[in-house]
């Protein structure tokens, strides 16, 4: 009896513990689970397909950065805008109007643009110039218009010359001094001034035994000045003689002097062709007052002219 009662015991814990750990396949030939172990998967499949709500709260995941707004495009600035819509095939110049104020002042002109070599002119060089580096000068007040060309390509620019023109001083001229009565007038400065703007040939003063050789009855006039400029070379193109007389009764006397010495030069006296040429056609004798004056030069009638502005 108590045999049969624990093999009863025995029976039902293998039966308990066969329906706990073990599983039966059903008709199909499928595995099938506990209730609970059904339970806890449908949980998982349920926690895995329902969908995430994101919380608004919470910092972005993985260092992601919260969404930016949309960048605008950078607007481009106007001086930019104007470089791009001049055309590539023009000229630009570094002015297109300018001033000089003073003569002598400059600006150089530049340009960028075109390919190949610059040639600057101007319109009008009395106002200003421009030099082959684009150097504009002024010159005088005006405007002129400076044009610039590479290959095809042309462009001006105007440079206006503004200032006022300062008048020269000039120095006064002054009334020629003339003598006044009984004042005489030095004839030897008169003779240095005009042999200096006046070229003459090698003279030198007459004077003695040289002067009657010369000038024949000379030695016997009183005279208050007297200068007998001459050569005794056989080449003899040119004199000059002046002679202030102590008595105007005399003047006469020495003009007759001076045109006898003339007349003998002309008549052969002068030897060559050219001097006697010189003493026939560039030779004269005059007088004012007490002064008498005889010249062979090419330019005595400027040298008379003097002579009688001295009166």
């Amino acid at each position: 009896m108590k045999q049969m009662i624990a093999l009863l015991l025995a029976l039902t814990l293998l039966l308990a513990l066969t329906a706990c750990g073990n599983t039966a396949k059903d008709n199909g030939g499928n595995t099938t689970t506990n209730d609970s172990q059904q339970d806890q998967e449908d949980q998982e499949n349920n926690d895995v397909n329902e969908p995430q709500i994101p919380d608004d709260t919470q910092e972005p995941e993985n260092g992601e950065d919260e969404e930016q707004p949309e960048e605008q495009p950078q607007e481009q600035p106007e001086e930019d805008k104007e470089e791009d819509a001049k055309p590539a095939d023009s000229l630009t110049l570094s002015r297109t109007d300018f001033t000089l104020s003073s003569a002598g002042s400059t600006y150089k002109l530049t340009v960028t643009g075109g390919e190949g070599d610059v040639t600057y002119t101007s319109s009008n060089e009395k106002v200003a110039t421009v030099a082959k580096d684009g150097t504009v000068t002024a010159v005088a007040p005006g405007r002129a218009d400076i044009t610039v060309t590479r290959g095809d390509l042309k462009a001006s620019c105007i440079v206006r010359c503004s200032w006022e023109e300062k008048e020269e001083s000039k120095p006064e001229e002054k009334p020629e001094e003339k003598p006044e009565e009984g004042t005489s007038v030095d004839l030897s400065a008169f003779y240095t001034d005009m042999t200096g703007k006046y070229e003459f040939g090698m003279l030198q003063q007459f004077t003695g035994d040289i002067l009657e050789n010369y000038y024949p009855g000379m030695g016997a006039v009183s005279t208050k000045q007297c200068l007998i400029m001459g050569t005794m070379m056989t080449m003899n193109n040119g004199e000059f003689c002046l002679v202030e007389v102590s008595d105007s009764k005399d003047v006469d006397t020495v003009k007759a002097i001076f045109q006898a010495r003339i007349d003998a030069m002309v008549d052969g006296g002068a030897w060559y062709p050219g001097p006697t040429e010189q003493w026939t056609n560039n030779s004269r004798v005059v007088s004012n007052g007490n002064y008498v004056m005889m010249v062979v030069h090419e330019n005595c009638d400027d040298i008379v002219d003097a002579f009688n502005a001295l009166f």
